[in-house]
């Protein structure tokens, strides 16, 4: 009877422990460092430290203590799975034990931690202390280091020096993708009407705000694509620097080549006279404010090249000697008439 009569009043004293949580770093805090990284996978563990008071004096032996982890401070949600420590052994009225509520109980929201207690040699119920404890930010390391997603905005701050682009200067982000996605990847799935970029890069110094670069001989550097729109847009006193050739390819691309048809179903020189043929090309047509520039090619089969004394215009009626065409860009010569199978490069800036 008299045993009975301590448990109940050490369960009434143990309400009034005192929990401090504590929970072990993860990271590299070396002076100068900006970099983080584990060296081996982090796993969803933490270390959780308290204090335990028994009537009013640090607490020891061995308790069985329950953890329930909730999205609010009273009521809410539990999160996770429910932790129990059997016999967890407790001098001077510490104990440390490590806690795994499982892979999404940390996701950036606030938690708390309903802790209970029973002596370690009893299997009767638990007494619930109050109140439940927050849980502190160390245990977010795990969300920061390894969750899917993280909670925004987000800033980075940090100073680093040097030559980039090496494996001791990276950058105060780095992102190692050593399987074959993509590295990083900027989603702005909004559809306003405002101009904002889903990737912005900006530089107050003299280097690029933005910069790609390729090792492989069919890589690139920095690619845009657009399935309506623009693909890249250049403002600036100098728009496009460029060190290199002008490489054009695609379903569409901005040059082609244009072959002359004198006769047949293909036929593309004007009814009334050879000297002039008809460019009818989707990135040219109806589109006068263009800038063609156009240049024969002498590998044309049967080595025809036809007349060098050529020019570019844009008809925008029809009239002799090209009589219903209208809108559209010709190459015409002062020369001789153009033969059947002369070839010319054709570039296209659209304005």
């Amino acid at each position: 009877m008299a045993r009975n009569r301590i448990l109940t009043l050490a369960a009434a004293a143990l309400g009034l422990a005192a929990l401090v949580p504590i929970a072990t770093a993860i990271g590299d805090d070396a002076p100068g460092g900006s970099r983080v990284e584990s060296a081996t996978a982090l796993t969803t563990t933490f270390t959780y430290q308290g204090r335990l008071t028994d009537g009013g004096s640090p607490a020891n032996g061995a308790y069985d203590l329950r953890f329930i982890l909730y999205d609010a401070e009273s009521g809410g949600a539990q999160v996770g799975a429910t932790v129990t420590k059997d016999d967890v052994p407790v001098a001077n009225g510490l104990f440390t034990v490590d806690l795994d509520f499982g892979a999404n109980a940390f996701r950036g929201d606030a938690r708390w931690m309903e802790i209970a207690v029973r002596p370690g040699t009893s299997t009767g119920t638990y007494t619930v202390l109050s109140p439940r404890q927050p849980v502190s930010p160390a245990p977010y390391a795990l969300f920061a280091a390894a969750a899917g997603s993280l909670k925004v905005p987000l800033t980075v701050t940090g100073t680093s020096a040097g030559v980039p682009f090496t494996t001791e200067n990276l950058g105060l982000v780095t992102v190692n993708q050593q399987g074959t996605g993509i590295a990083v990847a900027g989603l702005r799935t909004t559809t306003d009407s405002a101009v904002y970029p889903a990737v912005y890069g900006y530089n107050a110094g003299g280097g690029a705000a933005i910069q790609g670069e390729t090792t492989a001989t069919n890589g690139i550097g920095v690619q845009a694509f657009a399935t309506q729109g623009t693909a890249g847009s250049f403002v600036g006193p100098t728009a496009i620097d460029l060190d290199g050739a002008i490489k054009v390819s695609g379903s569409a691309p901005a040059a082609f080549v244009h072959t002359v048809r004198t006769t047949g179903g293909g036929k593309n020189t004007c009814a009334g006279s050879d000297k002039v043929t008809v460019l009818d090309h989707p990135l040219l047509n109806e589109k006068p404010d263009a800038i063609v520039f156009v240049t024969p090619r002498a590998d044309a089969p049967g080595g025809t090249t036809g007349p060098t004394e050529i020019g570019v215009s844009y008809r925008a009626t029809a009239s002799a000697p090209c009589t219903g065409v209208a809108n559209r860009w010709v190459i015409y010569t002062t020369g001789t008439d153009f033969v059947d199978g002369a070839t010319f490069n054709v570039l296209v800036i659209s304005k």
